[in-house]
């Protein structure tokens, strides 16, 4: 009995060896599994990183950029740095290429803004993400850049040299600093120019000639150069008397007077921005295309006419509004042509229609001449007259060309 009862105890402490080493165990196993999780959990983490990463474009277009940087400043490549990049989408091609006034239009590109450090001044890069575009913000004032090329001050001495009769070294440029023009009509001095954005990179330039400064226009390569049609040219500023004689006669012809009875009290040199400013267009396009010349006034008894006149005398334009002070009472036959219609459309007697009031007018186009509400700017001028015609109790408006053949009624009637 005493035996069996030491079996038990020996059995019972094995079990509660065992028991312990099992919970032991088990304590150990959890353990090593807490372990294992605590060194798993952060397996996200590189995936942030990665993300991350993804702010910077990939080395190739960053060594791109940089040789970019390098090239434009003269700084060795070693001495520049990327300070901060950043994915980015932008809305379309014009907010890519630094367009400061864009459309709407959303046609994404995806790709960087990435800030380079030169000399202790920031260069901001727009990229896409392939870095088959790299574009430097034309604002940057790339500082190995800053002075005028020999070669370009001296294209721009001799012109203005060219202009003024003086000698190059009578000339001196005063002022000249690298300058990113929006489009071709900001640099062509276009008053009114569109709000496309192709960038020109170039230079402003300022002349001293005698008491005048000329400025210019160049762009990098010095291949194109526009002097500021504001720049008084001494030697261009007296009217050629071949011009003036061509206007004179023109002026005798119109009025039915000899060229001794006229005479021009000023004339003015002019650029207009296109044709359609030349030839007194009242609503027209902001394209700049420059016409040289001049602006007239000529005295004809009480009246003063003013004409427009190319640089070489081959386009001489009078104001449309001049033309109706030759003759402000309706040829007859005009007038017949007018009666007839509004007759003929009425059913009255002749006894029954009456014109009232014959207005001389330059109508702007065909579209304005024919009663159009809703007419293009183009500028066609049509030289006419306004007539009204009272018919029983109400009045019609004729519109008629200057020769008769044109009678065209107001489809309000």
């Amino acid at each position: 009995m005493k035996s069996m009862n030491h079996l038990f105890r020996v059995v019972g402490n094995r079990s509660w060896v065992l028991t312990l080493a099992l919970t032991g165990l088990l304590s150990s196993g959890f353990d090593i599994v807490s372990k294992h999780t605590a060194i798993a959990s952060p397996i996200p983490q590189p995936i942030q990183l990665s993300q991350s990463f993804q702010n910077r474009p990939p080395r190739n277009i960053v060594n791109a950029i940089i040789r970019d940087a390098s090239k434009r400043s003269g700084v060795p490549i070693r001495h520049i740095h990327i300070s901060n990049s950043t994915r980015k989408t932008f809305g379309n091609a014009c907010v890519f290429n630094f367009g400061e006034i864009c459309t709407k239009e959303f046609r994404p590109i995806e790709g960087w803004e990435v800030v380079v450090m030169v000399r202790n001044q920031p260069w901001k890069y727009h990229v896409n993400r392939s870095g088959s575009q790299i574009l430097l913000d034309p604002k940057v004032n790339v500082e190995g850049n800053n002075r005028l090329p020999q070669a370009i001050a001296y294209n721009v001495l001799g012109d203005a040299s060219r202009r003024s009769g003086l000698a190059r070294e009578d000339l001196a440029i005063t002022q000249a600093k690298p300058k990113t023009f929006g489009n071709l009509c900001e640099f062509g001095f276009g008053e009114v120019c569109p709000q496309q954005y192709n960038p020109i990179l170039g230079w402003e330039v300022v002349v001293k000639v005698r008491n005048q400064s000329w400025t210019y226009h160049v762009d990098r390569f010095g291949s194109h150069m526009v002097l500021d049609p504001k720049a008084i040219v001494a030697n261009n500023n007296t009217l050629p008397r071949a011009i003036a004689n061509n206007i004179l006669d023109d002026a005798a012809r119109s009025f039915g007077v000899s060229p001794q009875q006229l005479q021009i009290t000023n004339a003015t040199r002019q650029v207009f921005g296109n044709s359609c400013v030349f030839q007194f267009g009242e609503i027209c396009t902001d394209e700049y295309r420059p016409v040289e010349g001049w602006e007239v006034i000529v005295r004809v008894r009480n009246q003063s006419w003013t004409y427009h006149v190319n640089q070489s005398g081959s386009e001489i334009v009078l104001d449309p509004k001049a033309i109706v002070t030759r003759n402000n009472t309706l040829p007859t036959a005009i007038a017949n042509h007018v009666i007839d219609d509004a007759i003929q459309r009425s059913g009255l007697s002749q006894r029954q229609v009456e014109i009232t009031t014959a207005t001389p007018k330059t109508f702007g186009n065909f579209c304005e001449f024919s009663f159009g509400e809703i007419c293009t700017r183009d500028y066609q001028p049509i030289d006419g007259w306004e007539v009204t015609v009272r018919v029983r109790n109400q009045f019609w408006t004729y519109n008629v060309d200057q020769s008769g053949s044109q009678v065209i009624l107001d489809p309000r009637v």
